[in-house]
C-alpha cells in the first residue's frame, strides 16, 4: 500500500487518458457521452487500464513541477523545458497535439500566461508535498501557477488543490478539507454524482472542472473509488481524475497492483524524477 504518493495524479491521468478522447469527440459533435457509457467505469469489473491508455500532458507537467522542486524552483523554465521536449516528439498516441494551442504558444514564448484552464491544478500536487506548512504550500502553489496561469480563478483553483492535498496528507478530515476548499473557491461543493454523470459537459475551464474533481474525492471511499467516480461524470476526465487522484493518494492508500500497472505507462526517465522526488520529500 502507498499513501502520500506523488503517483496519485499520474494514475488518474493515465486511467482517464483514452476515455477523454470520446468526451472530446462528443463535444465536437455538440453532444455528450451518454450516461450508461459513463457509468460503466463504476463497475469494478471494468479495467482501469487498457492498451489505449497513455501518459498525457497532465503527468508530464506534474513531473516538470516535481523536477523544479528538486532543483532550482524555476517553474517556468522546467515547464517550458518539458513542454518543448514533448512537442518535439510529434503528435500523441491519439494523433493530437500534445498541448492546447495557447499553452503551446506559451511554451514557445508567443503568449502571455493568462490562462483560466484547469492545467493550473492538474500539475500542482508536488508542491503540496514539498513544504511543512499550509502557508508555504499556498504561497509556492501561486508561484508555480502564475507563470502560465495568472488568471485569478486559476490561482484560486491551484491553491485549493494544493491545500486540499496538504490537509489530506497531514491527517485532516474530509469535512476540514471541504471547508478549506469552499473558502478558497468561494463556492459550495454541493453537487450530485448522478446528475453530473447525466449532464456534465466537457470543459477545461478551471472553475468549472476543479470543484467537480474535488467533490468526487469528497464522496469517494477509496483511491480506486475516487478515480472511478471522477471518470463517471465525464468531461475532461484525464485532468479531473489527475486532480482528484492527487488528493485521494494523500488521503488513502494506493493499491500496489494499481501502482504497478500504472508504472508500465511511465518512461524510466520520468519515473526517475518521481522516485527522486519521493525519496526527498515523502520519505522524511
Amino acid at each position: 500500500m502507498n499513501k502520500n504518493s506523488i503517483y496519485g495524479a499520474i494514475i488518474g491521468d493515465i486511467v482517464g487518458s483514452h476515455l477523454e478522447v470520446a468526451e472530446i469527440v462528443a463535444k465536437m459533435n455538440k453532444s455528450r457521452v451518454d450516461y450508461e457509457t459513463r457509468q460503466k467505469i463504476l463497475d469494478k469489473n471494468t479495467p482501469l487500464f487498457t492498451p489505449d491508455c497513455s501518459l498525457t500532458d497532465d503527468s508530464v507537467l506534474t513531473i516538470a513541477i516535481a523536477d523544479a522542486l528538486l532543483t532550482d524552483r524555476n517553474f517556468e523554465k522546467k515547464l517550458k523545458e518539458y513542454g518543448k521536449k514533448e512537442i518535439n516528439m510529434g503528435v500523441d498516441k491519439y494523433g493530437r497535439s500534445r498541448f492546447g494551442k495557447c499553452f503551446a504558444d506559451w511554451i514557445n514564448g508567443d503568449y502571455v500566461g493568462e490562462s483560466w484552464g484547469n492545467g493550473c491544478a492538474m500539475r500542482i500536487s508536488p508542491v503540496a508535498y514539498a513544504f511543512d506548512t499550509l502557508e508555504q504550500t499556498l504561497k509556492v502553489s501561486e508561484q508555480a501557477t502564475i507563470c502560465s496561469h495568472n488568471y485569478p480563478d486559476s490561482i484560486r483553483c491551484a491553491r485549493a488543490t494544493a491545500g486540499a492535498i496538504y490537509l489530506a496528507r497531514t491527517g485532516k478530515s474530509k469535512q476540514q478539507i471541504k471547508y478549506f476548499v469552499e473558502k478558497e473557491l468561494d463556492l459550495k461543493l454541493e453537487y450530485d454524482l448522478q446528475y453530473l454523470s447525466k449532464n456534465y459537459d466537457f470543459t477545461s475551464k478551471a472553475m468549472l472542472s476543479v470543484p467537480q474533481a474535488i467533490y468526487c474525492f469528497l464522496v469517494s471511499n477509496s483511491f480506486e473509488d475516487c478515480i472511478r467516480k471522477t471518470i463517471s461524470i465525464g468531461g475532461d476526465v484525464d485532468t479531473t481524475a489527475c486532480i482528484s487522484g492527487s488528493i485521494a493518494s494523500a488521503f488513502y492508500d494506493i493499491p500496489l497492483d494499481i501502482l504497478e500497472e500504472a508504472k508500465q505507462f511511465i518512461s524510466p526517465e520520468y519515473d526517475k524524477v518521481l522516485q527522486d522526488f519521493s525519496k526527498k520529500y515523502l520519505q522524511k
